[in-house]
């Protein structure tokens, strides 16, 4: 579905990613790797927001390299951001709906998708009438991924969604986000590996802007590498 083909991009002439192939099916797909592997710069080449020097990127054979932003999430690929980047003083239901709005085919079934992403999490139903900026962290990532499902992509992309939450709140994320991949597949930008791969079926590793290992989630949870550097075994 998401096919990223020989990319490579740079900060002026600083190069970030090179060379770099992956894929994401209709699966739930981790990306892996410390600060400054280039996690962030993929997914932000994925958007548009960062030049690719090289290579392409396609959805459903379509090529999608360096279009805009908005026409990206339009053809069905949805970003939920590090800072979550909420509008703070708008209520738990605007931040949810005005993100329907941005998409024609999902404006058109915005009370729908409304009913589900509240089935998936409950707490943003309890909470509708409620500021985003009175929201906890966990609830505002939720919030976060929530707005994103509202825009009914093909492709979910989280970039670091665990950051500064605490482990409980981590925990309940990552098993939601394995029951969605039933029903959208998702690419998950982390650097925590040991919670990914309980929800992921299959991985990559990236370091220094390359892919170094790929496998099942399985195969990297048993990898000599990946245990020493990522588990910590």
């Amino acid at each position: 579905m998401l096919k990223i083909d020989s990319i490579s991009c740079s900060y002026g002439r600083l190069g970030v990613i090179h060379d770099l192939s992956m894929e994401v099916g209709a699966e739930s797909v981790g990306l892996f790797g410390p600060n400054g592997a280039g996690k962030t710069t993929l997914v932000n080449a994925i958007f548009g927001m960062v030049p690719v020097k090289s290579g392409t990127i396609t959805l459903d054979g379509q090529d999608i390299t360096g279009k805009p932003t908005h026409e990206i999430v339009r053809s069905g690929v949805a970003l939920v951001p590090q800072a979550r980047e909420l509008f703070p003083f708008m209520t738990v239901r605007e931040n949810l709906m005005v993100a329907a709005e941005q998409v024609p085919h999902a404006r058109e079934r915005s009370s729908e998708t409304l009913e589900e992403v509240v089935s998936i999490f409950p707490i943003l139903g309890e909470r509708s009438r409620q500021l985003a900026v009175t929201l906890s962290g966990g609830q505002q990532r939720m919030l976060a991924v929530g707005r994103s499902l509202m825009a009914r992509p093909r492709v979910l992309i989280l970039d670091e969604p665990s950051l500064g939450l605490q482990p409980s709140i981590v925990h309940e994320l990552f098993s939601i986000l394995g029951e969605m991949k039933k029903e959208i597949s998702i690419l998950v930008a982390e650097q925590n590996v040991r919670e990914s791969l309980r929800s992921v079926d299959r991985g990559y590793v990236l370091e220094n802007g390359r892919i170094v290992i790929a496998g099942s989630a399985s195969e990297l949870a048993h990898d000599p590498e990946v245990e020493r550097s990522y588990l910590g075994l």
